[in-house]
């Protein structure tokens, strides 16, 4: 793994470039023919060369990552150079080394510091729950249940999010740039609206099918329960990849690894209190005031640079009792627990066409309906 990381390093970087300059198809291109590859070798290596030692599993595991990270460099590097003769001049007189180290080196401090109470975090959680349960293997099981079952499931719709995001950054910092707040002011509304109208259907679809969700990916109901419970943070969490993106574009990066910085040493402050007394339901609450605390500062950050102006009850609460209003109606239709997936895809289709029916129904999606507004 140690022979890719500077690989990666560089695709990281050769990203952001393709990013910047509006064309990021180029780089999701190489990165699907990458994962193609990955998974054929490990489908050869684990057909041509079978065994049963777990050592020797993964290792081709890794041996196919590191060869598709590779030819993924290499494959990049080369649109890199065809895409820089065309686009870029090779008779600027720009220093930007003074530039990148201003942007760059305090964002490193802060993300070392940031991982280092990352990992006092995730040590200290099992040892606080140990101290609730009797059972130290009790404890680890509901701590798995947590991290390693229902916060993946809460986070697999962000991928959607998260490239969104991603491609915000240098559309705000064009907007800096150029000073056009009116525009950016624009664009932050309507990417909130769709941000919301999304967030709030999937929050539907975890509460609606809670159990069905659980059953299909392992096999378990036992975390039917955590993922009622936390569903409602995926507005929060959602929103927050959103607003750190709009705000890295506008150069406030080092303040958004300082909120990540607070937000750390709170969830840990909170994690040592809460969780020794209320055990499982404690660490909840303490991703609950996580979220909540992160999500809130991120949004003043961003409203004292745009000075934004966004109706929240209008397409937030409105929507939220929409989504509500539905669930109630598929449980009175059907209150019992399909296990055929076909079936239940059918139902979370059908969930997700009365939740638009009812947003165009009450006239809460009519800014779809502006022209002057532009998808990004």
């Amino acid at each position: 793994m140690a022979f890719s990381m500077p690989f990666n390093s560089v695709l990281v970087s050769l990203s952001g470039y393709f990013a910047g300059v509006r064309r990021a198809f180029k780089t999701s291109v190489t990165r699907i023919s990458a994962m193609f590859v990955q998974i054929f070798l490990t489908c050869t290596f684990l057909y041509v060369f079978p065994s049963t030692n777990l050592d020797t599993v993964c290792t081709y595991l890794i041996m196919a990552n590191t060869i598709s990270c590779v030819l993924e460099f290499i494959f990049t590097y080369i649109l890199y150079l065809s895409d820089s003769k065309k686009y870029l001049s090779r008779h600027s007189n720009d220093n930007y080394f003074k530039k990148i180290i201003r942007i760059a080196f305090p964002v490193a401090i802060t993300s070392y510091i940031r991982s280092g109470l990352n990992t006092i975090k995730q040590l200290l959680i099992p040892f606080s729950l140990e101290k609730y349960e009797p059972s130290c293997e009790k404890a680890l099981s509901q701590y798995g249940l947590i991290n390693g079952m229902t916060m993946p499931i809460l986070m697999f719709p962000c991928i959607i999010i998260t490239s969104c995001a991603n491609l915000l950054i240098p559309e705000f910092a064009r907007y800096n740039l150029k000073k056009d707040f009116s525009r950016m002011n624009q664009v932050i509304a309507f990417i909130f609206k769709l941000a919301l109208f999304f967030s709030i259907c999937i929050i539907g679809i975890f509460l609606t099918f809670t159990e069905e969700i659980s059953f299909f990916i392992y096999h378990n109901l036992e975390i039917s329960n955590f993922l009622a419970l936390l569903s409602p943070l995926v507005i929060l969490i959602y929103l927050d990849k959103i607003i750190d993106a709009m705000l890295r574009g506008l150069d406030k990066q080092v303040g958004v690894m300082f909120c990540n910085i607070f937000d750390l040493v709170s969830t840990i402050t909170l994690i040592y209190i809460l969780v020794p007394i209320f055990g499982i339901y404690g660490y909840i609450t303490v991703i609950a005031i996580s979220e909540l605390l992160n999500f809130t500062i991120s949004l003043i950050q961003l409203y004292k640079v745009t000075h934004f102006e966004f109706d929240f009850i209008s397409y937030a609460l409105v929507p939220f009792v929409l989504v509500i209003a539905t669930k109630l109606l598929f449980d009175a239709i059907d209150n019992y627990i399909e296990y055929e997936f076909n079936f239940v895809l059918l139902k979370i289709v059908i969930f997700i066409g009365v939740y638009v029916f009812l947003l165009i129904t009450f006239n809460v999606i009519k800014f779809l309906k502006e022209r002057k507004i532009v998808v990004i």
